[in-house]
């Protein structure tokens, strides 16, 4: 007997094929992305297998890039028009354009240097100026050995330089020492010297030991500031030596009257002079200064070490060298 179907029951309609995702509409037209019409349910046990509900189609991936024509520019022609006008291969061009402007724009400022048309650049590390220091001691004054005679370094001859033999011997200079420093700038920015101090950084008994030095001595005459190790603060006095003074230059008899300027083609020497009669003193110089918004203060010293001077009354002996290389000794 043929098999009966329920007329309500037919055969499951075939599923509407989806619309082609992405396809290119006229402008204006155009549907949402994505609008696919679901299948119809599937009829029946025994019909045909039902179609896959289009609803579990994968989500659509982006659209593809529209054909040539007008119409709204998508991200994926926006990405191929930037890849075309990107240059090709290695960016060499761009290098040697960076190098050429940075040679370009040192030539010009180096010219605008020289020519003064430019203010040099602000200093924005390091001191402004340079200070150059050379240390002198007058022979006739001596130095303090803490040694027997007999051990002590045989002594130069009277015209001699008694300096080597007084950093071989470990002398120290007796009595006082003198300071020379020069601050120059590095450039023709102005810088203002405002103020000079003498700090002591150790006080000691005067050295014990002999004192040994040339008889006679030589005449002098200089700009200097005078400072007196003995008082605290050290007391500073600008003066000048009196003996010689007429052959020495007028400018180098003047007394040291703060502030000074200086620049790189104008420098300014200045001379220092501590003494002692009670101390072994270690000594150092400081030197306030100010430039271009700037200010601070330098110190001056003898390579990284402090400058030292001593008295002489710990002395049980001094030695005396003649203009004959004769040498003389006697107990104190």
């Amino acid at each position: 007997m043929p098999e009966t179907r329920d007329p309500s029951a037919g055969a499951a309609e075939p599923a509407e094929p989806a619309e082609p995702i992405g396809a290119a509409e006229p402008p204006g037209a155009a549907e949402p992305v994505g609008a696919v019409e679901p299948a119809e349910p599937a009829g029946a046990a025994g019909a045909a297998e039902p179609a896959e509900p289009a609803g579990a189609a994968e989500p659509a991936g982006p659209a593809p890039d529209a054909g040539p024509g007008p119409g709204p520019c998508r991200p994926g022609r926006l990405r191929t028009l930037l890849r075309r006008l990107a240059p090709v291969g290695p960016p060499a061009g761009r290098w040697f354009a960076g190098v050429a402007a940075a040679v370009v724009t040192a030539v010009v400022t180096a010219w605008l240097l020289a020519s003064g048309l430019a203010p040099p650049p602000p200093e924005s590390h390091g001191l402004p100026f340079t200070i150059a220091v050379r240390t002198s001691h007058d022979s006739s004054l001596g130095w303090l050995i803490d040694a027997p005679v007999a051990k002590i370094p045989a002594r130069p001859g009277w015209a001699e330089d008694w300096s080597s033999w007084a950093r071989e011997a470990a002398g120290v200079p007796a009595f006082g020492s003198e300071v020379y420093f020069t601050v120059q700038g590095i450039s023709e920015a102005q810088v203002t010297l405002t103020d000079l101090r003498v700090r002591v950084l150790a006080r000691r008994p005067p050295v014990p030991g002999v004192l040994i030095g040339l008889g006679g001595g030589g005449s002098g005459a200089y700009r200097w500031v005078d400072a007196d190790l003995d008082k605290q603060p050290p007391l500073l006095t600008s003066g000048r030596f009196e003996e010689g003074e007429q052959h020495v230059p007028e400018h180098e008899r003047k007394e040291i009257r703060f502030p000074y300027r200086v620049s790189v083609s104008d420098a300014e020497t200045f001379v220092v002079v501590g003494h002692t009669a009670a101390c072994d003193c270690d000594w150092t110089i400081e030197v306030d200064w100010a430039s271009q918004g700037r200010t601070g203060t330098v110190t001056v010293d003898d390579a990284g070490r402090p400058f030292r001077v001593t008295g002489t009354g710990g002395a049980h002996t001094e030695c005396w060298m003649g203009p004959d290389d004769t040498e003389q000794c006697r107990p104190r």
